[in-house]
């Protein structure tokens, strides 16, 4: 597999992982109805994520968006937004280094938000069309905890 095809299965991964230790549903919990698209980008704004497999990801308050490969040597740059239809979407442009030059390649993502009657929030990744998973408040902390890391990567691979 290609450093490329590495990331990509990476950035499922990661995205699955982010929710998949504890209150897995298989369907679409009962009476859950598409979560506010405001509070959506709440749960996300100004906030790093901490997935499980070790990437990181800042999302920035005007909708920008960086992080760091699991690896720490390849970096991600794009937006991210939420639709009207309760889904968080990132368009992101995944740089690393291969054979001494800089490669790249675009990942768009997106994971699918509904709360439940009980106000608890479940989420699933979209393009594998995942099981619903409980939101995880705790994979999340407030500010840019990479700004330092992403930075010397991004000069290390000449962006």
């Amino acid at each position: 597999m290609g450093y490329s095809k590495a990331i990509l299965s990476t950035a499922a991964a990661v995205s699955l992982a982010l929710f998949a230790s504890e209150g897995l549903a298989k369907g679409k919990p009962k009476g859950a109805s598409a979560t506010d698209p405001q509070q959506i980008a709440q749960l996300f704004s100004g906030k790093t994520s901490n997935w499980s497999r070790g990437s990181k990801f800042y999302w920035a308050p005007n909708g920008v968006m960086h992080g760091v490969g699991k690896n720490g040597d390849s970096i991600g740059i794009g937006k991210w937004y939420v639709t009207n239809k309760g889904k968080l979407c990132n368009e992101t442009t995944w740089y690393w280094p291969e054979n001494g030059q800089t490669k790249s390649e675009l990942y768009n993502e997106c994971w699918e938000f509904v709360t439940a009657p009980d106000g608890t929030i479940w989420e699933r990744y979209l393009p594998e069309k995942s099981d619903w998973y409980k939101h995880k408040y705790e994979k999340q902390v407030k500010g840019d905890t990479q700004k330092r890391k992403f930075n010397k990567i991004k000069k290390d691979l000449g962006l």
